[in-house]
């Protein structure tokens, strides 16, 4: 095993262990904590759920839970977190973002106790936002501010595609020399190839939200003689979606006389199924990050479809391992009208997709480049015994 060190990840603002559990996430995110562990990191999660939190504790074995025990608000958790769990944290090495929500979080715990901090995310809140709101100009520029910060702040950046690499350069210049990609992982021995029946002509995976781009979607399977799956949901904690999304879709569109399958969440362990039973994946999205349904659907060798943005054609090699269109109606029925007529061209999509996927993104490579980075980290930043480190920390707050 590698050298040993005790990485303290924040979870954002109301976010829990639990949540995990509701959306389906639970495996896939333990897999990568597990891969961690395995190369030699001591994690601790600090999360917003109450003491419910503990009954996870034998399915993360070897982690700690830091949760809101006392059952603050979350403001209050928020302004607090830091001192309520001083006697985990000041023995922690490194702070590490789950995603940029929890950007707040990591702050404070690195600020309190003298911590380097690694800023991984796999989107920029500011982005998503005037991709989805573009009027809601105070909040872009907050957001702006709060990240360009944390991309100042961080010791270290993890971004899963030179496209978010580029966005963060030009938000703060001096984090272009700090950031490291490493793509979103895919667990290839879940997502897999299946000789399952196919039911569907199409699968959808994603959020319900405006910047996804089920509209023009669901207008061009309109146009056409062809039925799709749709899967997931109005998730409202998620920025960028709202309810009302979901409803004006289904207002909107109805099932098309059963051509429309809204299938709603799916465990991320029953998607390969589900994957598997559709002949194509389709993601016309105004805006991604790294597109982790666009990985999985590729491990499990399915052709797809994308819109024509960086973030997809940095993954997609037209006519290779997927093909591209872009964002109207008119241009996503043309490319369904396309692929689904050339069997020949799907299955050499498909091929392609899941070689490039088993060479570029299995989750024991990605975790180990990971942690080296957090290993180089903690050794660059060599901290002070944990009593001097709680002194520090009594000084600083006066």
């Amino acid at each position: 095993m590698s050298e040993s060190i005790r990485l303290v990840i924040a979870l954002a603002y109301g976010d829990t262990i639990r949540q995990w559990e509701e959306k389906g996430l639970f495996d896939r995110e333990l897999a990568y904590l597990s891969e961690l562990q395995q190369q030699g990191a001591a994690i601790d999660i600090v999360s917003y759920g109450s003491r419910d939190e503990y009954e996870f504790r034998a399915r993360l074995p070897g982690m700690r839970i830091l949760c809101n025990w006392p059952g603050f608000s979350a403001k209050t958790y928020r302004r607090h977190l830091h001192q309520l769990h001083a006697p985990q944290l000041v023995k922690a090495q490194v702070a590490r973002t789950w995603n940029s929500p929890s950007l707040v979080e990591a702050s404070r715990i690195a600020w309190a106790w003298g911590l380097p901090m690694v800023y991984r995310t796999d989107f920029l809140l500011s982005e998503l936002r005037r991709n989805t709101f573009p009027d809601d100009v105070d909040t872009i520029e907050k957001l702006e501010g709060m990240e360009s910060k944390g991309l100042r702040d961080a010791a270290r950046i993890i971004a899963p595609s030179q496209a978010l690499a580029d966005s963060m350069a030009r938000m703060a210049p001096e984090s272009a020399v700090k950031v490291n990609i490493i793509p979103n992982f895919v667990d290839t021995e879940v997502f897999q190839p299946l000789s399952l029946e196919k039911r569907y002509d199409l699968v959808y995976v994603g959020r319900l939200s405006v910047v996804k781009n089920l509209w023009a979607l669901l207008e061009a399977v309109e146009k056409l003689d062809v039925n799709i799956a749709i899967i997931g949901g109005p998730l409202e904690r998620e920025v960028g979606t709202t309810y009302d999304e979901s409803i004006k879709l289904k207002d909107r569109f109805g099932d098309l006389d059963g051509r429309i399958h809204w299938i709603g969440r799916v465990k991320n362990e029953d998607l390969p199924a589900y994957l598997n039973r559709a002949k194509c994946l389709i993601l016309c999205s105004h805006s991604e990050g790294h597109p982790r349904s666009l990985l999985e659907a590729m491990a499990c060798g399915l052709p797809c479809i994308g819109s024509n943005i960086v973030s997809i054609r940095s993954i997609l090699e037209h006519e290779v391992s997927g093909y591209l269109c872009e964002t109207g109606a008119e241009s996503i029925a043309e490319a369904i009208k396309a692929v689904l007529a050339q069997p020949r061209l799907m299955q050499r999509m498909g091929e392609n997709a899941r070689r490039f996927s088993l060479e570029h993104y299995s989750l024991p490579k990605l975790a180990r480049r990971e942690f080296e980075i957090l290993a180089d980290v903690a050794r660059r930043n060599p901290l002070p015994n944990a009593g001097k480190r709680l002194l520090n920390y009594v000084f600083r707050r006066r």
